[in-house]
């Protein structure tokens, strides 16, 4: 969705109004146009991204606060759009991985009430969620370099299609592709060794 405003009689974008306030070092008139032009757009990721309404627009306020304190090492390198959304995204992954520790740790004060049972089960579950991730690292060190390569950078660091495509020059299309392939040769070294 592409806005255009109209300024002094010419037609500016938002993303030629953003770059000239950041340009100018006046932030908070980037952010401002930032929040009108792309907060509907932003929650609704964040809200998709984790499957709840209130946890996505909190996120999504994370998402305007990360952006701001950005904007003074802005580089231009892709769109307004393609930064913002890459910030989104790395706020939902980090939202995602805190709410994975909050239900693996019991609650504090929860240690003292607990049977031994219960602490049993979380031992257990964080050894199990050890030898995952051990397994996963050593999948991981048998795929190629490529792959391996394109899996961290997706995955593990959070960069965009665009972002990956930009570093391998290549298409986004083929950034993507790339990205499926590599894990469905993972998948696939998983599925071998189950059986």
């Amino acid at each position: 969705m592409r806005t255009l405003l109209i300024k002094e009689g010419a037609i500016e974008t938002p993303d030629e109004r953003i770059r000239a306030a950041i340009v100018a070092q006046d932030y908070h008139r980037a952010l401002d146009v930032l929040v009108r032009v792309f907060q509907h757009e932003i929650v609704g990721y964040c809200v998709n991204m984790l499957g709840d309404a209130q946890q996505g627009a909190e996120v999504a306020q994370n998402v305007f606060l990360g952006a701001y304190t950005a904007l003074a090492r802005f580089r231009g390198d892709a769109s307004i759009r393609t930064w913002l959304f890459a910030i989104a995204r790395k706020q939902c992954l980090k939202a995602m991985k805190q709410a994975a520790r909050r239900q693996v740790m019991p609650p504090s004060g929860a240690d003292a009430e607990s049977s031994p049972e219960a602490l049993l089960l979380d031992l257990e579950e964080e050894a199990l969620w050890e030898r995952r991730q051990a397994q996963l690292s050593r999948f991981l060190q048998r795929l190629k370099k490529r792959e391996k390569d394109i899996l961290l950078m997706y995955y593990y660091k959070g960069q965009t299609y665009a972002d990956i495509a930009a570093k391998l020059w290549v298409s986004e299309t083929t950034a993507r592709r790339r990205v499926q392939r590599a894990l469905q040769q993972l998948e696939e070294m998983i599925d071998l060794e189950r059986f």
